[in-house]
């Protein structure tokens, strides 16, 4: 068995993984040491010993967070493994396997994707100038398409999009952002709500027809949505607007529900569904941009608005050092991540937005209880919206889970399934050296049943 460790990780090493060769090993070895003890065991067995730490990981974080509920998913060669577990929202439900997520600030890779596709139809060029193919961003000046694939620019607006209260004045004041500084790596919404926008009037076509011509109908993804059919909105989650089919973002809802830098739903079958499809087809005409850093942050790749490898692994990026080089990362401000890499996908998604606006507000008292005593000024990531459409106001509420869930919690999740990951590619390639014609493995763990 130690010689196929040291076979795999001589293969695995030409993947260029930032991480040592004594961190591999290590890992490895935990894989070896359970495949040893189990030999006798099915590999449908083995896998679900290998995944109880991300399990454990996943409780743990509901637990100690009041979080209703989670669903991660892992795919590896010919292994598929998902689990979920807790409640889709505050009211009680069990989280469902097919639960839609809000996931926020990943939607800002589907406008890239779709942008790189009109790219390549001839619709404009990158070095184009916005106010040429949009004349109602007036202020933009010589503003490039690439400046804003590349996160390359910052914005000044008049006043927040958000505190807005029709869709008229949120427009109004997209359309007249001011350009702050080029040339300097920025993350920010404006950019890909800019875009959206550019796209639809190129084309003339809407932003949820253009995602669907792109991305769901290639791809053939069933359970991702920009306009939640209302039938499907008991499979809704991540936002307190979970009720009314909308998302936790409030920029997005002034403008009308969505935008290009967030608005979509997705279940986190339809997200490996996308991670392989941007792998083994032509749905991103340059995917390497994916995760070749940019020239503006090394831990950003081309693409602007994703994670790239780097040395200092997830200090920096939301790669992990075990991650092979070629690997990239989209994360969302709602507490979801995917990562994908040549040969596999992971994805977790957390649901702390969907706590009730109580509880919401309970724990934010802790947290500035807390923040007082350091001499900090209190934050106030719980609050209630009004917006006019159609002619009568409609509420909305938003619930920060940034404040909610602490990053590093995020962070020490994406490592345990990096090691996840890492240990079910060497089992995979085990079996495949003893089984060349392995089928497909499909391991569903539904925590709540467990």
């Amino acid at each position: 068995m130690s010689k196929i460790v040291e076979e795999f990780l001589k293969d695995y090493l030409k993947r260029q993984p930032y991480a040592s060769h004594e961190e591999l090993v290590k890992v490895l070895s935990e894989a070896e040491l359970i495949i040893r003890n189990n030999h006798d065991k099915s590999l449908e067995e083995i896998i679900n010993i290998i995944i109880q730490k991300d399990i454990e990981e996943y409780e743990e974080i509901r637990k100690k967070y009041g979080v209703p509920g989670y669903t991660g998913s892992i795919s590896v060669g010919n292994i598929n493994v998902k689990l979920y577990g807790g409640n889709i929202n505050y009211l009680g439900e069990p989280m469902p396997s097919n639960a839609l997520f809000d996931i926020a600030s990943m939607t800002k890779f589907y406008t890239q994707i779709v942008a790189y596709n009109l790219i390549k139809e001839g619709y404009f060029k990158r070095e184009d100038k916005i106010t040429d193919l949009d004349s109602r961003f007036v202020n933009l000046g010589n503003l490039t398409i690439d400046d804003i694939l590349t996160f390359a620019v910052s914005f000044r607006t008049d006043g927040l999009i958000k505190d807005k209260k029709t869709i008229d004045e949120a427009l109004n004041t997209l359309y007249t952002a001011n350009v702050q500084e080029v040339g300097k790596w920025n993350y920010n919404d404006v950019g890909l709500m800019i875009m959206k926008e550019v796209m639809e009037k190129v084309t003339n076509m809407t932003y949820p027809e253009l995602v669907d011509k792109y991305i769901i109908k290639p791809l053939n993804l069933r359970d991702t949505h920009i306009i939640v059919p209302r039938s499907k909105f008991h499979l809704l989650t991540g936002t307190p607007n979970f009720k009314i089919g909308h998302i936790n973002d409030m920029s997005a809802n002034a403008v009308g529900g969505y935008s290009g830098h967030a608005g979509i739903f997705a279940s986190s079958d339809d997200l490996v569904k996308l991670a392989r499809g941007v792998r083994e087809t032509n749905i991103v005409p340059n995917i390497s941009d994916a995760y070749i850093p940019g020239r503006l942050n090394d831990s950003i790749g081309t693409m602007g608005n994703v994670y790239t490898s780097h040395p200092e692994g997830i200090v920096k990026t939301f790669v992990d050092n075990l991650e092979p080089r070629d690997t990239f990362a989209i994360a969302g401000s709602t507490r979801v991540n995917m990562a994908s890499s040549s040969d596999s996908t992971f994805n977790i998604l957390f649901n702390p937005s969907s706590m009730s606006m109580d509880e919401a507000r309970e724990r934010i008292k802790t947290i500035n209880d807390e923040r007082i005593k350091k001499g900090l000024a209190p934050i106030n990531p719980v609050k209630e919206f009004e917006f006019l459409r159609d002619g009568r106001l409609v509420s909305y509420n938003l619930i920060d889970p940034r404040q909610l869930l602490p990053l590093g919690e995020m962070e020490k999740s994406v490592v345990n399934m990096a090691r996840t990951t890492l240990k079910l590619r060497f089992l995979d390639y085990l079996v495949k050296r003893y089984e060349k014609n392995i089928e497909e493995i499909n391991i569903e763990r539904n925590v709540n049943n467990k």
